[in-house]
């Protein structure tokens, strides 16, 4: 009652400004009242259509990563994405395309709602299953990358806030607060998200360590409707530990392929870098 009351004033207040004083200052001053009044952006939709790919059954994705140093020097990483959801989760199957040197590499993961995501990879040499969780890093040509991180951010292993605007850069921003569920793994407790308050998409996360401050930021450089889903293609990160540049680009997407669920098993993991080891030791 007392937040129905307050906004009630600012209209009054914002209407009485205008009834006395019809000049352009006076004017901006109601803009202002009224976006202020406005309900917020339902932040559990805007959540929702951002883990699910804009509410897609599933998808293949190719990726460039590319890595710079602060002395300038590039690396370059492509990969396939496959990701099919669930009403339970979701289930990912990652391969290196290139380099050739790193064919042989994949993860499978298993995101389940209210457990820890379950990530593997296989040595072939070895015939051993590793296991890996969350917060995991990885080696991608010179940058360390977290399982996480290769998943999208697993924001739903996360509780959140119903956010609050935020005025970035002259735009109206809605900045929400991601924290950690209890024993997920995950590699940062808590994420700061902000969108954009016109057509809710993700404009930018900044994901904090364990001593509470900013790891990485992460910058949504381009949004753009594929196959009527909107569809983040550009990515830039601002890695502060590690002194690093990354950008995620995404090259070619399709989605609700009808991926089967066989590709997410261990035993389609194993015989997937088998077979690429055998391929690249015969190349050699």
């Amino acid at each position: 009652m007392q937040k129905f009351f307050r906004i009630g004033l600012i209209l009054l207040c914002a209407l009485g400004c205008a009834c006395q004083d019809s000049s352009p200052s006076a004017s901006a001053d109601h803009d202002v009242s009224t976006r202020e009044a406005a309900p917020l952006p339902d932040a559990t939709a805007m959540v929702k259509k951002l883990i699910t790919q804009d509410g897609c059954q599933d998808f293949i994705a190719e990726m460039r990563m590319t890595t710079e140093t602060a002395d300038g020097k590039r690396e370059q990483v492509e990969v396939r994405l496959q990701r099919k959801y669930s009403d339970t989760g979701a289930s990912t199957f990652l391969t290196v395309l290139s380099p050739k040197e790193d064919s042989d590499k994949a993860i499978l993961a298993v995101e389940r709602n209210g457990q820890p995501t379950e990530a593997f990879s296989y040595l072939a040499g070895l015939k051993k299953l590793a296991k890996l969780n969350s917060s995991r890093p990885l080696g991608f040509r010179g940058a360390k990358v977290t399982v996480q991180e290769l998943l999208g951010m697993e924001l739903g292993q996360y509780d959140h806030n119903a956010g609050e605007r935020a005025m970035v850069d002259g735009q109206s921003l809605i900045k929400i607060t991601f924290d950690a569920k209890k024993d997920m793994n995950l590699a940062f407790p808590r994420i700061i998200g902000y969108f954009h308050e016109k057509d809710q998409t993700p404009a930018r996360l900044e994901l904090l360590g364990e001593n509470g401050e900013v790891s990485k930021r992460v910058t949504i450089e381009e949004v753009k409707p594929i196959q009527n889903r909107q569809t983040i293609t550009r990515v830039a990160i601002e890695d502060l530990a590690q002194n690093l540049k990354l950008r995620m680009e995404t090259r070619k997407i399709e989605y609700d392929r009808g991926l089967s669920d066989k590709i997410f098993t261990e035993q389609h993991l194993k015989g997937f870098i088998t077979e690429a080891s055998t391929k690249r030791n015969s190349a050699n």
